[in-house]
């Protein structure tokens, strides 16, 4: 049988280490920060987390400028928050769906609001998620989160 003993110098390290691992408040708020952070580089990139750029905007086409920003609400919408077990980063613009995900919405002919109206179809332009390299540096921060601990920086 093989036994394992922590040293008494080793000890307080892993105690810190497991104290870090229950409680990652410090390091869900950075990443929280982060995820906020690529989604407003989307806007100004124009594209997806995957990388691929948006369908351009009629409106956009038509009077030059950029997709999803005719007024700016959408992208100064986006919000972070964390707790000590997650991150997120998202609007509360409940028009962001559409934009997301794509889909047919119908929309007056004409200047009337009211009568006849014709079918859209809206291209998806995800602006929310990860891409690859998101979850990378994400895992980086969390490895070095526990890290520091261990090694008494936290």
């Amino acid at each position: 049988m093989l036994d394992f003993v922590l040293s008494d110098t080793l000890s307080p390290a892993v105690e810190r280490a497991r104290k870090a691992s229950i409680d990652f408040t410090p390091v869900m708020a950075t990443i929280a920060d982060y995820m906020r952070f690529g989604v407003l580089e989307r806007f100004e990139a124009q594209a997806g987390p995957d990388g691929e750029a948006w369908t351009r905007s009629q409106r956009a086409l038509a009077e030059g400028g950029l997709t999803l920003t005719k007024s700016g609400e959408l992208k100064l919408s986006i919000t972070a928050d964390s707790d000590a077990t997650s991150a997120i980063a998202g609007t509360n613009k409940i028009y962001a769906a559409i934009h997301q995900f794509g889909g047919q919405i119908s929309r007056p002919l004409g200047k009337k609001t009211f009568g006849p109206r014709a079918p859209v179809t809206i291209p998806a332009r995800p602006f929310l998620g990860f891409s690859v390299e998101d979850l990378t540096e994400i895992e980086k921060m969390l490895g070095d989160h526990i890290k520091a601990a261990f090694e008494g920086r936290s």
